[in-house]
């Protein structure tokens, strides 16, 4: 029997699984760009890569000041793919962005 904490992962390996597919970019590049889509992408892999979690804020910042997406695009990206369900490697809530 799988605990709790297998059946979280076994989500979460799910999710990064799907995020970093051609079809997580077909899914929503229509709506928000391959750009972002890529962009967002690469900082997954970054974190993976370097076993570190990735704050909201940060992924926020480096989309709109640096990558220069407008916050409410942002946003409603992080609300569509649900930002959340990438704990523990995106940690913090849209509340503090």
């Amino acid at each position: 029997m799988n605990s709790n904490s297998d059946t979280e992962i076994y989500d979460l390996m799910d999710i990064l699984n799907f995020t970093l597919s051609k079809e997580f970019l077909e899914k929503w590049r229509f709506k928000y760009g391959e750009r972002l889509i890529k962009l967002f992408q690469i900082k997954i892999l970054d974190s993976l890569k370097n076993s570190k979690n990735l704050k909201v804020k940060s992924i926020f910042k480096f989309l709109t000041k640096d990558s220069g997406f407008s916050e409410d695009v942002i946003k409603n990206f992080f609300i569509d793919v649900d930002i959340s369900l990438y704990h523990p490697i995106i940690v913090g809530s849209l509340k503090e962005i």
